[in-house]
C-alpha cells in the first residue's frame, strides 16, 4: 500500500472531480507550484496510484438506454478462465466482477434497449460453454456513480 500525504489526497480528489484541470490551477488551489504538481502526479502513477484516466460519456446520448446488471452462474467454478475470454469479446459488457456469493461473475451491461438485451443475452452471453444459467436485473436509474474519496 502506498502512503499518500494529505497533498497526494487533495491533487487525487481535485482529479477526480475533473482530469482534465490544468496543472497550474491545480498548484493555485493547493498553494504549491506546478513543478510540484508535476513530480507527485508523475509519483502516483509510478507508484501505480493512479492507474490512468479515461473519456466518459453519456451512454444515453449514444443510443445505450438500457443499463442492466447480469449474475453469472458457472457450471464448474474451473471456467472462469475460459468464460472470462469470451465476455471480453462482448462490447456492450463494460464492466465484470468475480464475486462471492450467488454468482461465479457479475456483469455491468449497457444495450440500446430490452431487445437489444435480450439479443445479448440469449445469442452470446447464455451460449458460452461453461455458464449455467444467468440472473438479469435491468437498472430503472443509475442516480450515485463515483470515485472513491480521496479526502
Amino acid at each position: 500500500m502506498y502512503h499518500l500525504d494529505d497533498m497526494d489526497r487533495k491533487i487525487l480528489h481535485l482529479l477526480s472531480q475533473d482530469v482534465k484541470t490544468p496543472l497550474n490551477e491545480l498548484a493555485k488551489v493547493c498553494e504549491i507550484s506546478s513543478a510540484a504538481i508535476h513530480q507527485r502526479i508523475k509519483k502516483l502513477e509510478e507508484n501505480k496510484v493512479i492507474i490512468g484516466s479515461r473519456l466518459i460519456v453519456d451512454p444515453g446520448k449514444l443510443g445505450f438506454n438500457t443499463l442492466a446488471y447480469v449474475g453469472i452462474f458457472f457450471e464448474k467454478a474451473g471456467y472462469y478462465k475460459k468464460v472470462l475470454e469470451q465476455l471480453k469479446k462482448i462490447p456492450e459488457i463494460i464492466e465484470c466482477s468475480f464475486t462471492t456469493g450467488n454468482y461465479s461473475l457479475l456483469i455491468k451491461i449497457y444495450c440500446h434497449n430490452n431487445n437489444h438485451l435480450m439479443d445479448v443475452l440469449s445469442n452470446q452471453i447464455q451460449n458460452i460453454d461453461g455458464i449455467a444459467r444467468t440472473e438479469t436485473f435491468i437498472a430503472l436509474e443509475n442516480p450515485l456513480d463515483r470515485s472513491i474519496p480521496f479526502l
